[in-house]
């Protein structure tokens, strides 16, 4: 990989920056009462990821409308409270206790600021910015911090991703993806024809991405 190309680089958050094994077990854990709801969050999300809403509105509408129907003894607005007061907020204080970035995050970043890079960071989840900062990391280390809904559809959405190079300004030849995921993080990156590099695609990926900018 020919990393002097590049003038910019996408992150995905969770599973990319951190090592995100064992929260869904740890979100169950700290939620029982709510344990059905999470499952109805984790099958709505499946089912709509892919798909245009033209904005975070749309997202969410879907989203909770899909839960609604997944488990018919829920109501949209009983899931968007839980989502929004509950679902959230809890995944941002399991990430300040439980879990740490992976290692040299913030050296990283650093190198690549360094470089002179473009930095964005491109959550699938909401509360993106709270997200980073349990994890000790501060919002003024990244150009542009955006979560998927924001840009209308969740991953692997084509159009989502277009918005987003769009906003910053990205041009596809010059820009690296880093994510976890094949489905979401690599079908969103590889239509657009931007290169793809997947953090556990082996257990070395890590240190090798360490190695080509550090």
């Amino acid at each position: 990989m020919n990393i002097e190309k590049y003038k910019a680089v996408i992150f995905d958050l969770d599973g990319t920056l951190y090592d995100n094994k064992g929260l869904p077990l740890k979100l169950v854990l700290a939620d029982i009462p709510n344990m059905w709801v999470l499952g109805a969050e984790r099958r709505a999300r499946k089912n709509i990821k892919g798909h245009d809403y033209g904005d975070a509105a749309g997202v969410y509408d879907a989203l909770f409308a899909e839960m609604a129907r997944v488990k018919r003894s829920l109501t949209v607005e009983k899931v968007r409270r839980w989502y929004q007061e509950r679902y959230m907020p809890l995944q941002v204080s399991l990430l300040h206790l439980y879990f740490l970035l992976r290692p040299l995050t913030k050296e990283l970043l650093e190198a690549m600021r360094a470089r002179g890079l473009k930095i964005i960071l491109y959550s699938d989840y909401g509360h993106e910015v709270e997200k980073i900062e349990a994890l000790g990391l501060s919002r003024d280390m990244f150009d542009g911090i955006v979560s998927a809904a924001k840009m209308g559809g969740l991953k692997p959405c084509r159009q989502s991703m277009q918005r987003l190079m769009e906003q910053f300004g990205l041009d596809a030849a010059t820009t690296l993806y880093v994510g976890d995921r094949e489905d979401t993080d690599g079908e969103s990156a590889r239509p657009l024809g931007i290169d793809f590099f997947n953090v556990k695609e082996n257990p070395s990926a890590w240190d090798n991405l360490l190695k080509m900018f550090l």
